[in-house]
């Protein structure tokens, strides 16, 4: 669905603009739930740009009723929510208990999280990020962001889901080798900080990505057994830190 902020240009109820995203989950829902269930599957939302667990409230009041509504038991509706925005980071166990009987885990959305780091920070000087290449998943305060992630999520028994891969395969060879090493490496960061699962942008990566995972997993199909638990608590100044490297008037445009 859409992020609560988009409105739903081309239909109004009684005359009133409605939230796009509230538009996409009736629609969906209402066409494909019950083709959905007589599959075994089930009605299941990814739910973008939360900001407070105040939004993930609101989703959950949205899921009682429809559930309520056509008759439905709770927790037949399942989403996952992307932490994409740099408030909601810090409110991550509260965004999972206000979803608790819907949630299935929370995503990485690294690209997104990062223009929320320039923006929620844009007036602060001494929080200005290095040119967009170099602001990679292992630079710190992307890493801490991850296993926090991972951390918070397995102690609840939630899923956690590494960030989208924004490669695409190369024509040629020599090129696509640089694009596949680098989607190897951004993965195996993820699946050794302990994340269950990844997104990637192309299907054509789907295979590297996959090898990755399944080396990490071997018999297992999550990783909720890495608890993080031994790691040291990660604290906010490590979450707002910008990372180290070159700041160029060609990487700002």
């Amino acid at each position: 669905v859409r992020g609560l902020h988009l409105k739903e240009k081309h239909v109004t109820w009684h005359g009133q603009i409605i939230p796009g995203a509230l538009f996409d989950f009736a629609l969906y829902f209402y066409n494909n739930h019950k083709a959905l269930l007589q599959k075994g599957s089930g009605p299941y939302f990814y739910l973008p740009k939360l900001q407070s667990h105040h939004e993930a409230m609101w989703w959950s009041e949205v899921f009682h009723f429809t559930e309520e509504y056509f008759g439905l038991e709770t927790g037949t509706i399942k989403a996952t929510v992307l932490i994409e925005t740099l408030p909601a980071v810090f409110e991550m166990d509260e965004i999972l208990f206000s979803l608790k009987e819907h949630i299935v885990g929370l995503n990485c959305g690294r690209w997104d999280y990062i223009f929320s780091y320039i923006k929620t920070l844009k007036k602060h000087p001494d929080r200005v990020l290095p040119d967009r290449q170099v602001v990679t998943m292992d630079k710190p305060f992307l890493n801490a962001y991850s296993r926090l992630l991972v951390r918070t999520c397995h102690k609840r028994g939630a899923f956690a889901m590494g960030g989208m891969a924004a490669f695409i395969p190369a024509k040629d060879p020599q090129e696509n080798q640089k694009v596949l090493d680098k989607i190897h490496n951004d993965k195996s960061l993820e699946a050794n900080n302990g994340h269950d699962g990844t997104w990637v942008a192309h299907p054509g990566l789907a295979d590297t990505a996959m090898e990755v995972f399944s080396a990490a997993l071997g018999e297992r199909t999550n990783q909720l057994d890495v608890s993080r638990s031994e790691d040291a608590p990660i604290t906010a100044a490590e979450l707002l830190e910008p990372c180290d490297g070159e700041r160029t008037e060609e990487g700002m445009r």
